[in-house]
This record gives structure tokens, C-alpha cells and sequence, in this order.
């Protein structure tokens, strides 16, 4: 009965996939014995018994070399080869069936198999020959396995223009959201990487997907190839073409900036950032803020148009400060960046001579914005976020506070700078260290609440179970803790608190904490708990929301910390400019008397000095999320 029931289900999968089967002649009386072994060697195979069913067709072909079955015996045979990943061998079944049985109900099917074989051993050439033409697949699985296949195999003979028509396919083929989403990623990597000038020309013929992204590429290539009415012609096109494109700001700044380089800027920016080399992501990150803030100013204020002058610093403080000597010679009337400390250094070192001013985004050793009367930094440091939440806490009477942070340069620098700011108004009771890769955080909160307990003059006793006792009675005699540190980390010390009831009291903590891994692991006992950040892209402030969403659709990514702090600074730059501050020694003049500039990190003041004052972000954990309360 099994093997009768693998024979019609086998008979049902080959007529949905071929249609119904052409009548045959009348069948030889000994037929029914071909049948019947075929009918073992299948439920053999739908069992896994490959080594049963090979021997069972192995007699099948010996008693019956002649029978209308064979062409059935060898499909399967062809079906346990691929089974066992033996595709050479499997090959010769499927070729056999289509040399020798020309009109039979397999020969689809054999020649998918046959493109899966070739595909397996990277013969690409022979997989695409029997693969191409897929006008009667009908199951959708295998269409969009066989597309793959497809897109990977011009991908490997460098065919880019069918591999992209494969997996511009696949988009529309897949009903899976992350499938789709993982086939634009490839269908955007080919287009930017792959694609020649002519055949991006060519796709962006099209008048829908993909030739909407093969048209902005044209234009980001022509901009790259200063063929810049070229550049503006391909933006102005995809703004026609696609008015509700989700990536239309992206087009609009690559036509601003198209249309500032025909027309002769009136400034210059510079720009010190990586673009190669470790630091390179963040390098990226820099550099597109300020595309942002230039893009919006050239925009609105064409007659003040800026150009871009950027630089590799190559993450490397002699190259950092040769690119400065460069940008001073270009007459930049101000530069943004550099990103590390030791490029900041570098470079203070040469401001002197060139009087450029510049502002960093992002260095963060102390005393920055002092090594020079040119050297600024709008950034969130450890003193500025400290300093932050230390005033949150005395703002809300917090009295009694302790500090648990991790035991590395970070963790102790923030500890001490909080412990300074706040001992003018509280008291410290206890500041305790732990390892940065701690997982199990109980001895360093037992040591929390042994020092705790004594300055209560709450005896602890010697006997370990009175001491277990005491332990799970206790309650904090402290109302706040201050806990600086990791996401990944502080979401699992958040909940441990909590098993060892320090619970109701305020937790607060440092930017590091804005990811939201702190709250897939801290869950429930993270709720009102608020930390320092210099921006909080989930802000409702108007500027905010406009730079998100602006960011978003030209890079297609978040924006982070580094992106809006670089923003902020050229765009301060790019205030005074408009007020008609238009030289070197003015935008610096300009920036020294700069307060509160209400950008999208927060408001700055330099007010005589190069370290920017920011009133920072005071974000709270609240329903599971992160919501900004003040600025």
C-alpha cells in the first residue's frame, strides 16, 4: 500500500509540473513487473534508502530493458545522485533521458535538473543554456530558484547587465520581505559597483524599477567624472521621472551640487576626514552630515554657494596635517574634521600658520579646543555628558548616589568626572568597578550593598544563611545609581540590580546606552531610567526630523552621533557665512562669539573658547522606547 501510495503521489507531482500525460499504447503484459519495481525503488527513495533503491532499478534495467518505464528508473536515479550530491553521475541520467527519450513527460524536469547539475559544479556556461528559458516553470520555488542560480552565474561570467535582470526579477518573485529586501541590496550593489557607464546609461531606459537607481547612479557617476551637466541633466530626470521616490532628496542634492560646480562657488569647506583606512566608516559617516548641511544651504542660498574641499586624512596624524597645510593653500574659509585625537593634535600644530579655523566633530581627548585659538570642537565628551548627569541628578534632589562602571579608561574617566560635579551638591557612597566583559554581576553589587549596609551601621553577619537573610530583606538606603558603561553590558547589570532589590531608585546613564540592545536585554526593569546623549534622532523637533529623514533617503541608513555632530559644525560655519562673515579670520571671529546655537546635537556656546558648552540630550526609557525629555 506505502509503495502504491509513493506511486500516485509521484504520478501527481509529474502532471502538476508537466500537465496531463499523452496516452499511451497498450501495455505489455510483463509491464506490470516493471511497474511494480519501479514502485519499490520509489518508496526505497522516499525513505532514503539510496543503496536499496539503486540495486532495485539495477534489476528493474536488467529484467526490463525495454520497458515505457525507463525513462521514469532513470529520473530517479538521476534524483539519488543530486540526493547524495553526486551531480557528475546525475548529469548522465538526466542527459540520457533527454537523448533517448525525446517525447518523454521528464524532459522538462531533466533539464532543470540537468541547469542545477552544471550550476553545483560551476559549469556556469552549460547552467545558464539550460536554465534560460523558464517559459514553462510553473512552481514558483523552482522559478525563483532557477533565477538565482541565474543572477549567481552572470555574476561569476561577469555578465552584470543579466545578472541584474535576474535579480531585479527575484524582487518581484519573492513573497518573503527579507528575500526582497536581501534581492535590492544585490540589485543596488551591481548597478554601484558593476555596471558600466553604457549600461547604466541603458537600464536607466526603463521607466520602473531599476532604472529609477540605475539613473541616480549616472548622476552620482558623473559627478565623480566632473561631467557635471551631465550630473544635473540625470538628477533633473529621476525628480520628473520619480516625483514620490523615497530616494528623491538624494537626487535633489546630487542636482544642487551639479548645478553649484557650473556655476563657480563662492566659499570653500574643507573637510579632514578618513576615507580609507580603519577609520573609514566613520570617516563616511562625517562626511555625509556635511554633505547634508552643504546640500541645504546651496539649496536655499544659491548665492552664497559652497564647495566641498575633502581630504584623506587616512586616520594617520602626518596625513592629517599635511591635508591641512593643503586646505590652507586652497583658501577654505573654515575645515571640519579632523576625527581623532591625535589628528587634532597634528593638525593645532599648523593652525597657527595657516589661521584656518577648524572644527573637530569628533576627537575626544581632553583639552582639545584649547591647543589653538583656531582649533574648535562641537562634541559630547566624557567632562560635557558627566557634567550633564551630574545636574540631572542634583536637579531632582537625588541625595545619596552610587557609581558602577566598567573598570576600563572610559568607565573610570566618566566615574570620576560625574564624582567631581556631583559632590558639590551629593553624596557619593559607594564607587564600585567592574570587569568590561562581566556577565555575572552579583559580586560587584554585593559589594554595593555591603557598603551600604555599613554606612548604615547595619551589621552584616559572619553566618552565611543570616547573611543570605539580610540580603534578601535588603532595601537601598541610596535613591540614584549612576551607571556608565555598554548597552550590551548595562542591560544585563539593570536586571540583575533588580534580583537583588535595588529596585526604586533612579538609574542613570551615559550615551553608550543609546542602542537598542539595552532594552532587549534590561526589558521591563530598564523603564524610567534616562541617560545623557548629544543627539536623539527620535526627537520630534522639526531640525531633527528634517536631517533624519534627509539622511535617510540620500545614504539609505540611520544617521548617528558623528553624522549630526558634523552637520552642526558646518552648518555653524555656514551661518556665519550667511551673515556675512565670508573670510578665514572672521568665521573664526564668529565662532568665538557664537552662544547658544541651537542645533541638532543640542545648543552650543563657545563663547571665547574652543571647547563647545552643549546643553545635551536627557533621554528616558518610557513604554519600551527611547524619548528625549529636554534639551
Amino acid at each position: 500500500m506505502r509503495a502504491c501510495a509513493g506511486l500516485i503521489a509521484f504520478a501527481v507531482l509529474i502532471a502538476s509540473v508537466f500537465g496531463c500525460t499523452p496516452k499511451l499504447p497498450p501495455e505489455e503484459p510483463w509491464e506490470k513487473g516493471a511497474a511494480l519495481l519501479m514502485e519499490q525503488a520509489e518508496a526505497a527513495f522516499s525513505k532514503r534508502q539510496y543503496d536499496q533503491a539503486s540495486k532495485i532499478i539495477d534489476t528493474f534495467f536488467s529484467r526490463y530493458p525495454k520497458s515505457r518505464h525507463a525513462d521514469r528508473a532513470l529520473y530517479l536515479m538521476g534524483e539519488m545522485r543530486i540526493s547524495l550530491r553526486d551531480y557528475q553521475r546525475a548529469l548522465s541520467y538526466y542527459k540520457e533521458i533527454i537523448e533517448r527519450f525525446p517525447a518523454s513527460t521528464f524532459i522538462l524536469e531533466a533539464k532543470y535538473k540537468l541547469g542545477i547539475c552544471y550550476f553545483e559544479i560551476k559549469d556556469f556556461d552549460l547552467a545558464i543554456a539550460n536554465l534560460e528559458d523558464r517559459s514553462k516553470i510553473s512552481d514558483p520555488s523552482k522559478l525563483r530558484m532557477a533565477t538565482e542560480m541565474l543572477g549567481f552565474a552572470y555574476i561569476s561570467k561577469k555578465n552584470y547587465p543579466k545578472a541584474l535582470a535576474e535579480y531585479a526579477g527575484l524582487v518581484f518573485l519573492s513573497t518573503d520581505e527579507k528575500q526582497r529586501a536581501g534581492y535590492r541590496e544585490r540589485v543596488r550593489e551591481i548597478i554601484e559597483k558593476n555596471l558600466t557607464e553604457e549600461e547604466l546609461v541603458q537600464t536607466a531606459q526603463g521607466r520602473s524599477y531599476p532604472a529609477d537607481i540605475a539613473l541616480l547612479r549616472l548622476s552620482g557617476m558623473f559627478m565623480e567624472q566632473r561631467k557635471y551637466s551631465d550630473a544635473l541633466k540625470a538628477a533633473s530626470e529621476f525628480i520628473d521621472r520619480f516625483p514620490s521616490h523615497p530616494e528623491k532628496s538624494r537626487a535633489e542634492m546630487l542636482k544642487t551640487q551639479a548645478t553649484a560646480m557650473l556655476s563657480a562657488p563662492r566659499f570653500a569647506i574643507g573637510v579632514l576626514v578618513p576615507q580609507t583606512g580603519q577609520a573609514a566608516f566613520f570617516g563616511d559617516r562625517v562626511l555625509h552630515g556635511i554633505q547634508i548641511a552643504v546640500s541645504e544651504h546651496n539649496q536655499r542660498y544659491p548665492e552664497a554657494r559652497v564647495e566641498l574641499v575633502v581630504k584623506d586624512t587616512e586616520g594617520s596624524a602626518e596625513k592629517a596635517a599635511g591635508a591641512m597645510l593643503e586646505l590652507g593653500q586652497r583658501g577654505v574659509v573654515a575645515a571640519v574634521g579632523p576625527l581623532l585625537t591625535k589628528e587634532a593634535e597634528a593638525v593645532a600644530a599648523e593652525l597657527e600658520k595657516i589661521q584656518i579655523p577648524v572644527i573637530t566633530p569628533a576627537a575626544s581627548g581632553p583639552g582639545i579646543g584649547g591647543l589653538s585659538p583656531w582649533m574648535f570642537r562641537n562634541a559630547i565628551t566624557n567632562a560635557s555628558q558627566a557634567a550633564a548627569a551630574a545636574q540631572y541628578a542634583i536637579g531632582m534632589r537625588l541625595k545619596k548616589v552610587v557609581i558602577l562602571h566598567p573598570n576600563d579608561a572610559y568607565g573610570r574617566d566618566i566615574a570620576r568626572l560625574f564624582a567631581i560635579e556631583l559632590a558639590k551638591k551629593a553624596e557619593i557612597l559607594a564607587t564600585v568597578a567592574y570587569p568590561p566583559d562581566a556577565n555575572d554581576f552579583g559580586p560587584w553589587i554585593r559589594k554595593v550593598i555591603e557598603i551600604d549596609l555599613r554606612a548604615r551601621r547595619i551589621p552584616i553577619p559572619e553566618d552565611e544563611a543570616e547573611r543570605k537573610k539580610l540580603f534578601q530583606e535588603y532595601a537601598p538606603g541610596f535613591d540614584a545609581a549612576y551607571l556608565p558603561g555598554y548597552a550590551d553590558r548595562v542591560g544585563l547589570l539593570i536586571p540583575q540590580l533588580a534580583f537583588y532589590n535595588i529596585t526604586g531608585v533612579t538609574l542613570i546613564g551615559s550615551n553608550n546606552w543609546h542602542s537598542q540592545e539595552l532594552i532587549e536585554r534590561a526589558g521591563r526593569h530598564a523603564e524610567g531610567a534616562v541617560f545623557i546623549d548629544g543627539f536623539a534622532p527620535e526627537s520630534t523637533d522639526l531640525a531633527v526630523t528634517a536631517f533624519v529623514n534627509a539622511y535617510r533617503s540620500a545614504y539609505q541608513e540611520e544617521p548617528d552621533i558623528l553624522a549630526a555632530q558634523a552637520y552642526d559644525a558646518a552648518m555653524m560655519v555656514l551661518s556665519l557665512i550667511r551673515t556675512g562673515r565670508e573670510t578665514a579670520a572672521a568665521v573664526q571671529e564668529g565662532l568665538l562669539d557664537l552662544k547658544e546655537y541651537p542645533g541638532i546635537t543640542g545648543t552650543t556656546t563657545f563663547a571665547g573658547s574652543g571647547e563647545a558648552h552643549k546643553k545635551l540630550f536627557i533621554i528616558k526609557v518610557e513604554d519600551g522606547a527611547f524619548k528625549p525629555m529636554v534639551r
